[in-house]
């Protein structure tokens, strides 16, 4: 009766575990068109910034990780 007891209890937090993972996945799946474009002109004003600090080629190496972030959530 235990055993029982316990499998079902594991059963209800995976359910209730999967439940809140896909809502909240779904709520943060399509950021809006606002959101992108300002994030979009954030990157590029960070870019220039450390590109007038640092160098170019300093500024190129942090783009492509924040590009490529930025691609994945927005463009795609």
């Amino acid at each position: 009766m235990t055993l029982t007891r316990s499998r079902r209890r594991l059963a209800i937090a995976g359910a209730v575990a999967a439940a809140a993972l896909g809502s909240a996945g779904s709520a943060q799946a399509a950021p809006s068109a606002e959101h992108c474009d300002a994030r979009l002109d954030k990157l590029e004003a960070q870019f220039y910034d450390m590109a007038d600090r640092r160098s170019y080629e300093a500024a190129s190496e942090w783009w492509q990780a924040r590009w490529h972030a930025y691609f994945q959530s927005c463009v795609i």
